[in-house]
């Protein structure tokens, strides 16, 4: 069953951003007043997920847990934007390719990549007979999750501290920190064959040779890439799942987390605010690149 991203990540914004804005300004949450001379909160303010920012608040099992699950959010983060530049660079190669003017590579990446996708539409029909349809050999690429490094990480994570409600676990087996922590991870860490596609026509089908020859070369040059990260794609939906249940935990534990950490406190909440802002840039990469590969699949008949 395929994952819906936009409902996963929209359930995580507003889980964080409630447990987030508990306190009122130069408030912690709780109603806690924020000091003025502590260090530690300086840093979760900086309005970016930093795990390394609140000095030592991971030497409790607590802040490692949660520690853990900051490095994720922030690796998540970094690979959705990265896939998605991808996915633009692959649309950009193909309308390059067909002779697309550099103004229509402008905008926003949905945008550019419905224009190539257009163009190529656009010119296979011109270029072949009414009803005419490709030759298309399509092998999907695949991908395998170690599940057993997934299982170790987790554990690690865990520590020996175990996994006690209220202190950053849960009491389901482990803790969501970890337990999004080891999914963000290894589905970031799967190896996957490349995609494979040849595309041909019957030549007596042909209408206009040079631009069908055209479009199939760049057809030929974007396509497999897009088709290889819309495999990758699928693990890190079913990754996002999970770190969204553990956005939920965090916000149900409420103040009692947060103010947990002593002179900590403000960084924390100060990173725990970043959190929401990643998971709506984690949403929009993570949307568009589902988007485009989906379409770049129904292309290849995939």
């Amino acid at each position: 069953m395929r994952t819906n991203s936009s409902l996963v990540l929209s359930t995580a914004l507003v889980a964080v951003s409630a447990f987030a804005g508990c306190g009122g300004k130069g408030k912690l949450p709780g109603g806690m007043p924020g000091k003025p001379d502590m260090p530690g909160g300086l840093g979760g303010m900086s309005g970016e997920v930093d795990p390394d920012t609140c000095e030592n608040y991971a030497s409790s099992t607590a802040g490692a847990r949660f520690k853990a699950f900051l490095q994720a959010t922030k690796r998540l983060q970094t690979t959705a934007a990265e896939t998605a530049e991808v996915v633009k660079q692959s649309c950009i190669t193909m309308g390059k390719e067909m002779k697309m003017s550099d103004a229509e590579f402008t905008g926003e990446t949905k945008d550019i990549c419905a224009k190539v996708i257009t163009t190529y539409q656009d010119n296979l029909k011109v270029s072949l007979k009414g009803g005419a349809k490709l030759k298309v050999e399509y092998k999907p690429a695949v991908c395998t999750i170690d599940a057993s490094a997934s299982a170790s990480a987790a554990a690690k994570c865990e520590g020996s501290g175990g996994a006690t409600a209220g202190t950053g676990g849960s009491s389901g087996g482990g803790s969501a920190e970890c337990k999004a922590a080891g999914a963000v991870n290894a589905s970031l860490d799967v190896e996957c064959t490349e995609a494979e596609l040849k595309l041909s026509a019957d030549a007596k089908l042909v209408v206009d040779k040079s631009k069908l020859e055209m479009t199939l070369s760049a057809l030929r040059s974007g396509l497999p890439k897009l088709l290889s990260i819309k495999a990758r794609l699928e693990p890190m939906q079913k990754a996002v799942e999970v770190w969204a249940k553990a956005a939920a935990d965090l916000k149900d534990m409420g103040p009692k987390f947060v103010n947990s950490f002593g002179d900590q406190a403000m960084c924390i909440s100060g990173q725990i605010a970043a959190s929401v802002r990643a998971a709506s840039q984690i949403e929009a990469n993570v949307s568009v690149s589902v988007s485009v590969t989906a379409s770049a699949s129904a292309t290849a008949g995939g």
